[in-house]
């Protein structure tokens, strides 16, 4: 029963009978790699490292209560799931495509839907993000222009850190603001019943502080003053006070909370991100360098080649 496997003295014994055309072919093989290593294009990879800081750190309750320092301030694992997420969306990669104007730069015409989504997958292809076991981020960015590709990696960061971060400012200037709303309604009230006080004090001739969220304070003893209604001006007057001094107390209280949820608002305040490693230039392009390209190129004409007349020399022994 014959074999349908190759033997290694069968191999050997084809080797040498075919060196000649083996050696030929390994030789073109690796000046094909050489020729196509000088006139191909280079492209470089750009990388920008960073870490993410815990979110929490910015909330005013880690903020304003001294005593809580329990939680980490690296971030934790679905928090980085979450910006790699958004590192990965349109809402990133869309503006860092126009803020770098990177459709004039690939030639791309991006006023139609069909550009568009080119210019998309050439970015998504060239775009890399990945976390490492310390937890610390490496963004990367391969370009034919080392300095466009540097600059792209460290445009991204710059974006994704305003993302990331405006995701919790703008929560936190939802709440500023309903609170802010609540404050002016209460300003308003205030005022009204403050008018109200005035005119029945002034009408009635009653002075003295009578309200019960003063803890009763009584300054000197209430009399009559002889003028009508006394009884019912004195009880409209401590009802209206007491309103008026509870909506005082919350709205000392709104306003604390006012200055608490505006910290942090600015454009530079409490960044998520922090940057290990820049961007730079990249001198050497991706990829294996010349004398590697050609080793691997002549590597492969020789297996092929060897392969090929094997398999020629197998196929003549059977016909024949």
């Amino acid at each position: 029963m014959a074999s349908s496997g190759f033997s290694l003295p069968d191999v050997i014994q084809s080797i040498r009978k075919h060196r000649r055309v083996i050696i030929v072919v390994t030789v073109l093989s690796a000046i094909g790699g050489a020729i196509f290593h000088v006139a191909g294009p280079k492209k470089f990879e750009a990388k920008t490292e960073f870490v993410l800081r815990n979110p929490q750190y910015s909330d005013r309750i880690n903020l304003y209560n001294a005593e809580n320092r329990l939680f980490d301030y690296f971030a934790n694992e679905d928090d980085i799931d979450r910006l790699m997420l958004m590192a990965e969306a349109d809402i990133v990669q869309g503006q860092v495509i126009k803020n770098m104007h990177l459709a004039e730069a690939y030639g791309i015409d991006a006023s139609n839907r069909k550009g568009e989504m080119q210019l998309e997958r050439k970015f998504s292809k060239n775009f890399n993000i990945t976390r490492t076991e310390y937890k610390d981020l490496v963004l990367t960015y391969i370009d034919t222009d080392p300095e466009r590709a540097a600059a792209v990696a460290n445009e991204c960061e710059k974006v994704l850190e305003i993302t990331f971060g405006n995701y919790y400012k703008e929560m936190r200037t939802g709440m500023y603001q309903s609170i802010m709303e609540k404050v002016n309604e209460e300003d308003s009230a205030i005022v009204v019943l403050t008018d109200s006080l005035a005119r029945m004090r002034d009408e009635y001739g009653i002075f003295d502080i009578i309200s019960p969220a003063r803890y009763n304070l009584m300054l000197g003893s209430i009399k009559t003053n002889g003028k009508k209604d006394f009884g019912k001006a004195l009880e409209l007057i401590q009802n209206t006070e007491s309103i008026k001094d509870e909506i005082v107390a919350q709205h000392t209280k709104q306003l604390t909370l006012i200055t608490q949820y505006k910290t942090g608002l600015g454009v530079d305040q409490l960044p998520m991100l922090k940057v290990v490693t820049v961007a730079k230039n990249p001198v050497s392009p991706k990829g294996l360098g010349g004398m590697y390209t050609m080793l691997a190129c002549a590597l492969l004409g020789f297996f092929f080649s060897a392969l090929f007349l094997l398999m020629v020399d197998n196929a003549v022994v059977k016909k024949n």
